[in-house]
Parts: structure tokens; C-alpha cells; sequence
């Protein structure tokens, strides 16, 4: 059976290449002249002879193996442009016993002694690999120029008599601003788009089909009718919607091959070169979460959009100083209020044989203090961009890198420990195979402890090698910072950017008081204490009780009236909140209970005594007359804690 074979690629040069049915022409009109029929064809049409997993090819090299006896081809080129390929084809033909006629090259297996063969099929090569490169430098050129080939990304649309240059589509704006927005509120790529999809947001693909049809183009291109996590993922790593143009992001090294990403340092990149959607700040604050999300498995926090039932502003920073999980959210039912909590993810799983305590803290005394921490940094801040200079960056670097090999040090000490704990721990059960069960409960704990300590010197390795400072362009991010820091000022609170922008870790300890690590080196210029802030807080309401009963002409006072004065001084606002202190001014020996209810403490110390008590109190010296005396202070804080028990709290 006689075969034809004929195939043109888009690549080819019309002017200077048969069509497919001019080759059948050639083809057949050779084989009248040889008496011969064509009884079947084999057709690829716009596919390049450079790769031959051509479908019309293959299903012809399959047939030859059933009833194909001879075939024709109009010249080498049409057969393909792979010279080393062609000439093992030509030795297969051989090898299989297959009569292979090229007609213009005058090419017939059987006969054919043509010494000139390579050199045809290497010129057939070398044709398509000048057309590549033409279009490559014509590409390249382009690209360098900055010229936009391709469609606009979503949210962009071209604009001009020549369409040359690009605007803002509104309403897809906001899509991608939502999106931002609810990346850094703690949502994941995949309930980011399946809110999206609930919202009924019009996907990239159906923007763009829309816009085929309004320019009177149809074509075949896959419409998504719901948004993917991809698609959220590209929007998020899309630096286009900063105003920068990035061009040859792939590329290819061979003819037809695969594109291969090409380094950025060797992209053309062209800056504010159309209108931003994004300003860089929040581009730079998402890339940050992203790289952070992926070294601690991140897996998004639940309820951040219309509906949520825990508002988690503090999720991404906030852990448990003993065992270095991350703290996770609560709420309590109080007679008041709805009360939420952060509490540690290892005790509320697992329990105290994993972390003893719960380092429990109330969301509102968590605000209070790092507001008032980042009050407190607001001049250093401005000090720190003032005096900033980037000679001073190298001595930086060089102080984390110490500070690092130092970190790697001791978690290779903690494992080697790790290891000489499992060889005799192997060795006593070895020798006690009766006691295993004991043996294995008897190093557990020692083991749980070892390897808690390994993951928060990993964490604290982790934060050191990808500190802000290690950015050479930290200089415009304090501008940003002090911008930030100024508006949490006026307002008085913090959201979740606020927070994924300032603050770098927040550490709570046992007794729930927050450690708190400022970015751009702030914790190191000013120190802050929650416990001493507490304590100076604590100690202010007392002396201001001494000074309420100094100056208290009746001679006796009572809960209610020192509640209602330390209120209007700007205090917490409740009757059972002012005992603690009552108790303490008993001890004192300032009033005295009184068995009359409408007089219910006596004041017993004139007021010459209590103000040479006032004048003389230092806060130091409470603190020291409070520990020498075993008096416990409840502060506020603690007495609202859901633990809290009434019975710890003073008869008085």
C-alpha cells in the first residue's frame, strides 16, 4: 500500500512553501507518472517540523508496521527540521525494510547513494533555528522597550487610539484590593476564593470574555465560572499591580522547547510604568506573610469576613513562651459581655502534660498593652529614621549571621542530648524488658521538653536569618512604619495590616503578661514590661485611693465612693474592682471595717500620717512593703480571667 505524508507549519513562509493540497498535487502527479495510486494520506497541518510528536506523523510510523509499503513526501523539510532525528528516521525506513520516495530531493532509499543528504537536512534544521532566533531578538527588542504584547492583566484594560497604554478597571480594582485585604486579615488562597465565588465576583476569564465579545472577537478560549486558588495565588504574587512591568519572566533555551523561569536579576523590569492598584507597602507586607505562612504551615485561622465568629487580629505573631506554639483564639460568655481570649494551642489540645499553664490573655489587654508599647516607640522611631545609615547595614548583617551560628549551635547541642536520650533509653529497656512501659512514660516527659526546646530555637533561627533590617530599602519602610504608628495613635487600637506591620512576635508567658518584639529594631531602643506597666498601673490606683481618703472630711469611706471617684479620674469603672485595694489599705493600717453598713470603714490615721505615707511611697516601695508583708494584688486583668476563682479573691 502506497502512502503520502504531507504536513505545513504556521512557522513556514507561505510565499516560499506548497500548501498541503499543492504537496498532495506534486505527490500525486509523481506517482501517474509511475504508474502508481496514493491510497492513503497522513496530514499534520500547522505543526512544526522540529518536534515529531506530530499525530499525522506517529499514526504513519504505527501504520508502517501493518500495511504501508512505500511512502511519499514532497522534500525533507516536509518529513521534518531535526537533522540528527531525519537521518535515524532514514536508517529506521532501512532497518524496517520501507520504501521512503522524497520527490524534490530526489531522494529513493532503495537506490539512492546521495552522499549529500546531511547537508540538505542540516540546512532544513538551520532554517527553522534563524526563524526562532529572528523572532526571539524581535521579541527581545520589544521587551526591552518595555512594550505590552500580550492582554492586561485582570483589572487592567488597554486605552488610546493605539491601545498603547493601560488604565484602571474600577470595579475589578476592588476585587483585587478585597483580595489583599483579606490575605493579610489571616484568609488562605482557598477561602479567599470560595468568598469570592459566594459573592458572585466575576472570575479573570469572564472579564475577558466580555471584553472579546464587546470588540467583536469570538474565540475558544476555557471560561472559569468559579475563582481557583491559583488564580488568587497569581493576583497575590503579580508585582504588575505595584505600577511594575516585568518582562521575560520565562523563557526558552531550545527550538520549541520548555520555557524555563528566568532569574529576576535578568527580567527587563520597568518601574511605575502604568497606575498601581496596590500600593507597595501592602505588596511587600503580603509577600512577607506568604514566605512566613509557608515556614510555619500555616493553615488560616477561621471567621475573617462578614460573619466571623472569632476575629483573630493577633494570629500570625502571637505564642506560647514555654512551648512555642502559636496561641489560638477564644471566646468566654460573661454576664457582661462576650469576652475572647487567646489562649495556648498545645494546652487547649492536649493539655498540661504538654505545656503546664495556659498562658491565657484577654484580645483587649493584649491591645492595650502593644498600643501603649507602640506610643511609647513613636519618638524612637523617628530617631531611628533620622540617624538611619546604610553604612551601618553590613554591621547588622554581621551581628545576626553571629547571632545565628549561635542558635545553630545550641539546637545541635538540644539534638545531640535528643540522641544519647534514645541510646539509653533503648539500653534500659534493653536490660528491663519487664518495665517498657514504665522505662518509655520515665523519658517522655525529659524527651517532650528536649524537643519543644529544638522548634523554638528553630523559630527564633527562622526570625533572625529573615529580620526586616536584612532589607536594604528599610529605610522607606520606617517612613511607613512611623505613618502606621501615628494613625494607631489617633485612633487608639490596631487592626490585623497594623499589626502584621509593626509588630515582628509577641511571646506570653505563664502568667498571661505579653513579651512583646517590635520590627526595624525598635525593642532594642526602648524597653517595655508588661508586668512593670501592670504593677505601675496597680500601684498609681493605690496612692490615688490614699489621697481620695486624706482628703475625705467625713472620717470614713466606703467602696462605692472610691469606685465612683477613681472612675471619674479615669479609672475602670466598678464597686468590686476598688476591694483588693481596700484590703491593702487595711493592712496598712489607713481605715478599718466598721460594723455600721452606712459607714463601712473607719478612717484611723490623720491626714498629716497618710500624706507623709503619700509623699514617701515610691512605687519601688510598695512593691518591696507588698512582698514583705505576703499581700497578694488581684489587678483587674486577673480577676476577669475565666480561671479566676472568687475564693482567691480578698475576704474584704
Amino acid at each position: 500500500m502506497n502512502a503520502g505524508y504531507v504536513r505545513l507549519s504556521r512557522d513556514d513562509d507561505k510565499r516560499n512553501y506548497s500548501s498541503i493540497e499543492n504537496q498532495k498535487l506534486i505527490i500525486n502527479q509523481y506517482a501517474a507518472e509511475h504508474n502508481l495510486v496514493i491510497d492513503r494520506w497522513y496530514e499534520d497541518d500547522g505543526v512544526s517540523g522540529y518536534i515529531f510528536d506530530r499525530p499525522g506523523f506517529k499514526q504513519l510510523m504505527d501504520d508502517l508496521n501493518k500495511d504501508i509499503d512505500t511512502v511519499f513526501v514532497k522534500d525533507f523539510s516536509r518529513l521534518g527540521r531535526h537533522n540528527a532525528k531525519i537521518l535515524l528516521l532514514l536508517d529506521e525506513f532501512q532497518e524496517r525494510g520501507k520504501h521512503l520516495i522524497v520527490i524534490d530531493d530526489h531522494y529513493d532509499n532503495e537506490v539512492s547513494e546521495d552522499d549529500t543528504i546531511g547537508i540538505t537536512t542540516w540546512f532544513n534544521e538551520r532554517y527553522v533555528k534563524d526563524t526562532s532566533k529572528k523572532i526571539r531578538h524581535a521579541l527581545g527588542a520589544k521587551q526591552k522597550e518595555g512594550t505590552l504584547m500580550t492582554q492586561p492583566p485582570f483589572g487592567y484594560r488597554r486605552t488610546g487610539k493605539k491601545k498603547e497604554s493601560l488604565e484602571i478597571v474600577p470595579k475589578e480594582a476592588e476585587c483585587i484590593k478585597l483580595i489583599y485585604d483579606l490575605y493579610i486579615q489571616g484568609c488562605g488562597y482557598r477561602k479567599i476564593s470560595t468568598y469570592l465565588t459566594q459573592q458572585g465576583a466575576p472570575t479573570p476569564s469572564m472579564i475577558r470574555r466580555e471584553r472579546e465579545l464587546e470588540e467583536g472577537r469570538n474565540t475558544d478560549r476555557h471560561v472559569a465560572a468559579v475563582w481557583s486558588d491559583g488564580m488568587v495565588k497569581d493576583i497575590l504574587d503579580n508585582d504588575f499591580y505595584i505600577g511594575t512591568f516585568r518582562l521575560r519572566k520565562r523563557a526558552r533555551n531550545t527550538v520549541h522547547g520548555k520555557d524555563k523561569r528566568v532569574p529576576k536579576d535578568e527580567q527587563y523590569v520597568f518601574e511605575n510604568h502604568h497606575p498601581p492598584v496596590i500600593d507597595k507597602m501592602t505588596y511587600d507586607l503580603v509577600q512577607e506573610l506568604k514566605e512566613k505562612r509557608t515556614k510555619s504551615r500555616y493553615k488560616g485561622s477561621r471567621g475573617q469576613w462578614i460573619g466571623s465568629e472569632i476575629p483573630n487580629p493577633f494570629g500570625s505573631c502571637l505564642y506560647c513562651k514555654d512551648c512555642g506554639s502559636k496561641l489560638t483564639s477564644i471566646e468566654r460568655q460573661t454576664s457582661a459581655r462576650v469576652r475572647k481570649y487567646y489562649i495556648c494551642s498545645t494546652y487547649n489540645t492536649k493539655g498540661k502534660r504538654y505545656c503546664s499553664k495556659a498562658h491565657l490573655i484577654e484580645e483587649q489587654d493584649l491591645m492595650e498593652d502593644a498600643v501603649s508599647y507602640i506610643r511609647m516607640c513613636r519618638n524612637a522611631l523617628c530617631e531611628v529614621i533620622t540617624t538611619y545609615d546604610m553604612k551601618d547595614f553590613a554591621a547588622e548583617q554581621k551581628t545576626i549571621e553571629e547571632k545565628c551560628i549561635a542558635i545553630r549551635e545550641d539546637i545541635d547541642e538540644v539534638k545531640k542530648q535528643l540522641r544519647t536520650l534514645f541510646s539509653q533509653k533503648i539500653k534500659d529497656i534493653a536490660s528491663n524488658p519487664d518495665n517498657e512501659d514504665l522505662i518509655k512514660e520515665s523519658y517522655e516527659s525529659i524527651q517532650q521538653d528536649l524537643t519543644a526546646r529544638v522548634h523554638a530555637l528553630e523559630l527564633k533561627h527562622d526570625e533572625l536569618k529573615h529580620t526586616e533590617l536584612e532589607t536594604p530599602d528599610v529605610k522607606d519602610k520606617l517612613h511607613t512604619a512611623l505613618e502606621v504608628v501615628d494613625k494607631i495613635i489617633q485612633k487608639g487600637t490596631m487592626n490585623r495590616k497594623d499589626i502584621e506591620i509593626l509588630i515582628e512576635r509577641i511571646e506570653v508567658d505563664e502568667n498571661g503578661l505579653p513579651e512583646i518584639k517590635l520590627k526595624y529594631g525598635l525593642s532594642d531602643l526602648v524597653h517595655y514590661s508588661a508586668a512593670e506597666e501592670l504593677n505601675r498601673h496597680e500601684n498609681e490606683v493605690i496612692l490615688a485611693a490614699m489621697c481620695l481618703i486624706r482628703d475625705d472630711d467625713r472620717g470614713f469611706t466606703s467602696a462605692k465612693y472610691l469606685s465612683k471617684h477613681l472612675t471619674n479620674m479615669g479609672y475602670p469603672k466598678s464597686t468590686k474592682s476598688v476591694l483588693p485595694y481596700i484590703t491593702i489599705l487595711i493592712e496598712r493600717g489607713i481605715i478599718e471595717p466598721c460594723e455600721d453598713k452606712l459607714k463601712p470603714y473607719t478612717i484611723v490615721k490623720s491626714k498629716a500620717e497618710i500624706e507623709e505615707m503619700v509623699t514617701n511611697l515610691h512605687n519601688s516601695d510598695v512593691n518591696r512593703w507588698y512582698a514583705g508583708n505576703g499581700i497578694r494584688v488581684y489587678s483587674e486583668r486577673e480577676r476577669h480571667r475565666p480561671e479566676f476563682r472568687p475564693g482567691d479573691q480578698p475576704e474584704h
